[in-house]
């Protein structure tokens, strides 16, 4: 006589008892390394837009008018996202050794607390705060405003 659980397993094509299954399904490699490469390329992104100074390409697009606001604000919007993609690379790349229910459930907070930094990154596009710009940006629009 062979139990429920040997019975569905076998049915269901299982290697193991689906009560011996945990953790969360394993992300593929590829969806880790994109997720990394994204945030690298934010914070690469970010680094160039605070050391190009007035005369870069960033500062042209910003204050530029024919420019949508999503764009000329597009470099705000790279820290906290480049810092979210992080996060979901480490949630990803988690994946592959979850089953440990008390860091399965950390990580699934980590993974939401991403989306707030995600929130930032999208108000950032369109009403960057002052202490994100860096002084060369706030010299230069004070110095076209007069």
């Amino acid at each position: 006589m062979t139990s429920v659980t040997d019975a569905l397993a076998g049915t269901a094509g299982l290697a193991v008892a689906p009560d011996e299954v945990a953790g969360y399904p394993h992300a593929p490699v590829w969806t880790v390394l994109a997720a990394a490469l994204f945030a690298i390329i934010g914070f690469v992104n970010h680094v160039r837009f605070v050391r190009s100074g007035a005369g870069g390409t960033w500062a042209a697009r910003y204050f530029d008018t024919d420019v949508p606001r999503e764009l000329r604000n597009l470099p705000f919007a790279q820290l906290p996202g480049a810092v979210m993609f992080a996060m979901w690379a480490v949630m990803l790349a988690y994946t592959r050794v979850s089953g440990q229910e008390t860091w399965d459930a950390i990580m699934g907070v980590f993974l939401f607390a991403s989306f707030a930094v995600g929130g930032v990154a999208v108000k950032r596009l369109y009403r960057p705060p002052r202490r994100a710009k860096p002084r060369w940006l706030i010299e230069e629009e004070e110095r076209q405003a007069r």
